[in-house]
């Protein structure tokens, strides 16, 4: 049978008893363009509602449901993705959503519907704080980070894990897509768009930062130091000011401890600048105790639950995380596509510094994160960077050296 919204309510009834054959069952196709609730860029994504109990099915096809161009994608990661939510659920409880039933021949699975939370993303659009989330994001990170690591497991268990999350599919995705620079194309653009670009050419003329960004890309290959998520940004996480939910899991294979603090670290760095432009110098404080709370939280965890790690393999991890970072962030940028973290602010030349100032502080982290070793460092960085931005924007405006 081929899923879709119209088959989709006999397809359950039949497989599956969660549902009562005797009332109506309801089926809504999500979309991302329109409904904003989940990211459905690649898959298939289905509201189901009978009575008052609704959930969420997940489906995937080696088509994508988003006009995003990628070769076709193997839907068995559908299942891998389930099992990913099973693992993770011992491992972080409570910081996973539920899920109820799978259909490997289906590739498709049912998951808790989250609608009572908000997507955090776009809950910081709006200027909301979360005062746990670092402490929320560190923690969910170094739980399922060392659970899954070399360091915790036998040789012979760690191969098996690593063989079954090989997930080559989404590995191309991660290093040829999501972290290598876009190729600048003769599509029609407007002035703003071609001087974003300028500023990713100019970025790369610089050989160091080219040959770094290179070998970070590589270490996604080549060191698997546990299981990551693999898409651990901002619209993945849903959030309230009591709870935390992690989604969209399909990204999951072995790879560096650094990747998937950087990736997420790359949204809260693009809040800041937008926040800069806003003039909202609350919220630009609570980003940066976020991103301290996220570094603190993951290694002191570590250090209390990994025996024998040595400072200096922190301060690789930290230093490898801000490298990831900058370059989630110039290349999110540097796409093009829809941005919420700025489109939110409206005009297009605020949304132009946003993004300016956002490539600046990432190139700046990039060129100098192996001299950074506490999150201090990083901070009293990007916040000289902001300052710098704003005196070259507006020498003659004292208010533009302003800390925030």
């Amino acid at each position: 049978m081929e899923i879709s919204e119209h088959t989709l309510a006999d397809y359950l009834l039949k497989r599956t008893a969660l549902f009562n054959s005797t009332s109506p069952l309801t089926v809504t196709a999500l979309c991302n363009e329109k409904d904003k609730y989940v990211d459905g860029y690649l898959n298939y994504l289905y509201t189901l509602k009978q009575g008052n109990q609704t959930y969420i099915v997940k489906h995937s096809k080696k088509t994508i449901s988003s006009g995003i161009s990628l070769a076709p994608i193997d839907p068995k990661r559908n299942y891998l993705e389930y099992m990913t939510y099973q693992l993770r659920a011992g491992l972080a409880p409570q910081m996973v959503p539920e899920t109820y039933f799978a259909d490997p021949a289906a590739h498709l699975f049912i998951m808790e519907d989250l609608s009572y939370l908000t997507v955090l993303r776009f809950a910081l659009c709006r200027g909301e704080q979360f005062p746990r989330l670092g402490k929320q994001v560190g923690e969910y990170l170094a739980r399922t980070h060392l659970a899954t690591s070399k360091m915790k497991l036998s040789a012979d268990y760690w191969h098996a894990l690593k063989n079954y999350f090989k997930n080559s599919d989404m590995r191309v995705i991660i290093t040829d897509f999501i972290l290598k620079p876009p190729p600048r194309n003769n599509t029609q653009k407007t002035a703003y768009q071609e001087a974003t670009l300028d500023i990713l050419a100019a970025i790369l003329e610089d050989v160091e930062v080219k040959n770094d960004w290179e070998t970070l890309i590589e270490r996604i290959s080549s060191e698997d130091d546990c299981l990551i998520h693999g898409d651990f940004h901002s619209s993945n996480v849903f959030v309230s000011q009591t709870s935390f939910k992690v989604i969209d899991m399909e990204y999951t294979m072995t790879g560096p401890f650094s990747y998937d603090i950087g990736y997420f670290l790359a949204n809260i760095l693009s809040q800041y600048a937008g926040f800069n432009i806003r003039g909202d110098a609350t919220m630009c404080s609570f980003l940066l105790q976020v991103i301290k709370d996220v570094y603190k939280t993951y290694f002191a965890y570590f250090s209390d639950h990994a025996a024998g790690i040595q400072q200096e393999r922190f301060v690789e991890i930290f230093q490898d995380s801000l490298g990831y970072l900058a370059m989630a962030n110039i290349n999110r940028i540097a796409n093009l596509g829809e941005f919420p973290d700025f489109d939110s602010l409206g005009d297009p030349q605020a949304i132009f510094l946003a993004k300016g100032l956002s490539m600046m502080l990432a190139q700046t982290l990039l060129q100098k994160r192996k001299q950074l070793e506490t999150t201090e460092e990083v901070c009293e960085l990007i916040q000289r960077t902001r300052n710098k931005f704003f005196h070259q924007l507006m020498p003659n405006n004292e208010n533009a050296l302003i800390l925030v």
